[in-house]
C-alpha cells in the first residue's frame, strides 16, 4: 500500500460525530452544548468550503501555467509517439495524453443576429420562456389578501431552527 494513502480514512472509516451515550437535552446547559456543536459543525463546513475554493483556484492557475508554458511541447512530443499506431492516446505513469476528435458545435458570436436569423429561417429553434415573478405576486397577496388561481398560501406557522 502507498505510504501516502496509508493514513487516509476509507469510506467506512469516515469521521462519525459522537456524543455521550446517555446524552439528552434536559436543561439549558445540555441544549447549549448541542447548539454549540451544530454551530461549530456549520462553521467548520463553511471554513472547509472557503479553503477548498482557494485550493481549486490555485490548482487551476497551476494547470494553466503548465499548459501555456509546456502544452505545445507536450503535444508535439505526443504526436509522433502515437502516430505509428492506431491508438489516439498514450498512457504514462502520471496520466494519459492523446488526441480526441471534437464534435462540431455552434459558437454563438452575436446572439441578437442569430435570433433574428432563426426567427426568419428556423422558427422552431426559438424558445419563449414565461416565468412568474413570485415577489410581485407575494406583494399582491400581502396587499389584497387575494390568493391567485394556481397558488396556495404557505408558511405562517413556526419552524424550528438552530443558529
Amino acid at each position: 500500500m502507498n505510504d501516502q494513502n496509508e493514513h487516509q480514512p476509507t469510506a467506512e472509516q469516515e469521521f462519525s460525530p459522537s456524543a455521550p451515550d446517555d446524552f439528552t437535552v434536559h436543561d439549558t446547559s445540555s441544549a447549549n452544548w448541542l447548539v454549540r456543536k451544530i454551530v461549530e459543525a456549520r462553521a467548520y463546513a463553511e471554513h472547509v468550503k472557503e479553503w477548498a475554493a482557494l485550493e481549486i483556484r490555485r490548482a487551476e492557475r497551476e494547470e494553466r501555467f503548465f499548459l501555456e508554458r509546456f502544452g505545445a511541447q507536450l503535444e508535439a512530443w505526443t504526436r509522433p509517439q502515437i502516430s505509428d499506431s492506431r491508438r489516439k492516446s498514450l498512457k504514462l505513469p502520471a496520466g494519459t495524453v492523446g488526441f480526441r476528435t471534437e464534435p462540431l458545435h455552434l459558437e454563438v458570436q452575436d446572439e441578437t443576429k442569430l435570433i433574428a436569423w432563426c426567427q426568419h429561417n428556423l422558427p422552431d429553434a426559438i424558445r419563449v420562456q414565461t416565468q412568474v415573478l413570485k415577489s410581485l405576486v407575494n406583494d399582491h397577496v400581502e396587499k389584497t389578501g387575494e390568493c391567485p388561481d394556481g397558488a396556495d398560501i404557505g408558511g405562517g406557522g413556526e419552524r424550528f431552527f438552530v443558529r
